[in-house]
């Protein structure tokens, strides 16, 4: 019997639009459905050992390695959410919008500049838009950032890399004194709860 990934598109894709009338042999169409029995449960179950005990308890008659098939043959037919290539598909569609509107640039045309509005829009929808408030990291590399440590009502500003040069035993004492300030008693913890 020929493997099934091995099948004509077609017949399989037949099969799955009209299964009265599928063009597979019998045996084939038994499998085709367990395989995309078990794209489903992938899909939901990405666990390939919780994904074979589901399906065990929808096909009893199958035995365990033979389901574990069934998911490799679902892996290698069908893209679950788990494993479709985002990244690829998305930088293959904004690969064909970019070309169709260099096509259409330099031409004096309405259809054309019709066509590049609306190549425009499906590049803001594939890239989606820019978020807000984003980090400027070349300012956060600019500016310093200092942590002031108050002993004895004097403070002192350590910048971060004078923080991980310090020796261990100086940082403990400085964790120590930190964590000393943060107790708090039950009547300040009741006000601030209150607050």
């Amino acid at each position: 019997m020929k493997a099934l990934e091995s099948l004509n598109y077609e017949l399989i894709k037949a099969h799955i639009l009209d299964p009265e009338n599928s063009p597979l042999s019998p045996k084939h169409r038994d499998m085709l459905d367990r395989v995309i029995s078990a794209a489903k449960v992938l899909d939901k179950n990405p666990s390939r050992k919780n994904a074979v005990a589901l399906h065990l308890t929808k096909y009893s008659q199958i035995s365990r390695s033979q389901a574990y098939m069934d998911m490799n043959i679902a892996n290698k037919m069908f893209n679950t959410l788990h494993t479709f290539p985002f990244d690829f598909w998305q930088t293959w569609l904004i690969h064909d919008i970019v070309k169709n509107i260099k096509m259409c640039e330099g031409k004096d045309n309405l259809k054309y500049r019709l066509i590049i509005a609306k190549e425009h829009l499906n590049l803001l929808k594939a890239i989606g838009k820019k978020p807000d408030g984003l980090t400027d990291m070349d300012r956060n590399e600019k500016q310093e950032f200092y942590i002031i440590v108050q002993l004895d009502s004097r403070n002192y500003k350590i910048t971060l890399d004078e923080m991980h040069k310090l020796p261990t035993l100086t940082m403990h004492a400085i964790n120590k004194v930190l964590m000393s300030g943060l107790a708090i008693d039950e009547e300040e913890a009741t006000r601030i709860m209150n607050s």
